[in-house]
């Protein structure tokens, strides 16, 4: 069959035209609307083709147009692209809270810090016995010490009615805890009403309590009022390690180091759980997970940003240093190539 183009307008050169023949129906003088399309272009432009009841063609193919037209080279335009530098802007914390796993939660010393912070969870062995610490700061009261010292006044004129609060999953509350002072909290799971897991938002601990030590959480205290003081970070440059006995270690350094004390944190880069950081002691300006490293506590987690790369090799250097000496993880020498998977490290 033949296919006749009745109308072809084109304004840019094609180097190859396909017209496909769509079946849209034909107009009142019998010809069909159909479509042209440059491949290399993208471009689109309709005509009209004539045909035969039944007839089918698959691609008409049209000749070049500008035989003589040349197309003017682009120009190339060099990419000039700065390399990211590290940002440095360390700001005063106050670390509340160490974790099993390394993670560690600070409050923001602009709006949490006073001369006497009740810390709920401070755990002295880690185990068993809780209390509070009195720290060095600064005589002017904050707004979460404001805040403690309103909730803690009114339940004492309006003391909660023992039972009278159901805890559900996810719900803001207060807790009693084992100084018998009462704390904002968030319920996390409610296994029976003997055992209910709380997190206590401004300071990042958790406990398991009876429902009998919660009680609602007054709305002039809600997390509108003040948002929750505690914030979740993990060190920067260093990987957990998977060992129990290696993580426990490093994990009572930190304890002993920093934990209800004042430090410097700043960002280095963002994790999916939380920011990584480093964080300096605020006397020294020594990094306190380089120090984990020195000791040979916990293994370089090697980053490939480049502008880190200064910090990195800061870290692989004492790395270098606590391997040679066989502290800690080391004491055995280099366990990476034939044991890294069961102790959980990684190059």
């Amino acid at each position: 069959m033949t296919a006749y183009i009745r109308n072809l307008s084109l304004m840019t050169p094609p180097s190859s035209i396909h017209i496909y023949l769509h079946s849209c129906g034909t107009n009142k003088n019998g010809w069909l609307r159909t479509e042209v399309e440059d491949m290399s272009h993208g471009f689109r432009n309709g005509v009209e083709t004539a045909l035969t009841s039944g007839a089918r063609i698959d691609i008409v193919t049209v000749a070049r147009v500008w035989a003589n037209y040349e197309e003017k080279p682009k120009e190339e335009v060099a990419q000039l692209t700065e390399e990211k530098e590290r940002v440095v802007n360390y700001k005063s914390v106050y670390v509340t809270e160490i974790t099993d796993g390394l993670h560690f939660y600070a409050q923001d010393v602009e709006t949490a810090q006073s001369s006497l912070l009740h810390s709920p969870g401070e755990n002295v062995d880690r185990k068993e016995h809780l209390c509070l610490k009195e720290i060095n700061a600064p005589v002017q009261r904050s707004k979460l010490e404001k805040l403690m010292e309103s909730i803690r006044g009114e339940i004492a004129a309006q003391p909660p009615v023992e039972g009278s609060f159901s805890p559900r999953r996810g719900e803001f509350c207060i807790a009693k805890f084992a100084d018998g002072e009462w704390y904002r909290a968030r319920v996390e799971k409610v296994e029976s009403p003997a055992k209910v897991h709380v997190f206590y938002i401004d300071y990042g601990n958790r406990e398991v309590l009876s429902s009998t030590r919660l009680a609602a959480l007054p709305p002039a205290f809600s997390t509108r009022t003040l948002p929750p003081q505690a914030t979740d970070y993990t060190f920067a440059f260093i990987q957990v390690p998977q060992d129990e006995e290696a993580r426990a270690d490093a994990v009572d350094s930190l304890v002993r180091d920093i934990q209800n004390t004042q430090c410097l944190l700043n960002v280095e880069y963002n994790g999916a759980v939380c920011p990584h950081v480093t964080l300096q002691f605020a006397d020294t300006k020594d990094d306190v997970g380089l120090g984990l490293v020195k000791e040979g506590l916990v293994m370089v987690d090697v980053r490939k940003e480049k502008h880190l790369q200064k910090m990195v090799a800061e870290y692989l250097t004492a790395q270098e240093s606590a391997k040679s000496t066989r502290l800690n993880i080391w004491r055995y020498g280099d366990f990476r190539d034939d044991d890294a998977d069961e102790f959980g490290y990684r190059r």
